[in-house]
């Protein structure tokens, strides 16, 4: 998952749309049917385990806000059951 990740965009420029299903740093459980890896903010990823996910339509239009989401509150990454 962590791989799949890391690849922002496809060979024709694209970005690679994900679903995804977290708990945010509220407690509640959140839901993106269509999303794209994004920064998270002024921090380090990698170094913070986090990653940016911005909600965006069918298009690939962003939509919303981008979510900082820890990479150990990923319950389902693409309609699959992430292990931690």
């Amino acid at each position: 998952m962590i791989d799949e990740l890391d690849i922002r965009r496809t060979p024709v420029g694209r970005p690679v749309i994900h679903s995804i299903v977290f708990i945010d740093g509220s407690g509640k459980r959140r839901f993106l049917p269509q999303c794209y890896v994004c920064g998270a903010g002024r921090m380090n990823n990698k170094e913070y385990r986090v990653r940016g996910f911005q909600p965006c339509d069918c298009r690939g239009n962003a939509e919303g806000h981008i979510y900082p989401v820890k990479i150990w509150s990923i319950i389902k990454f693409n309609g699959k059951e992430v292990i931690s």
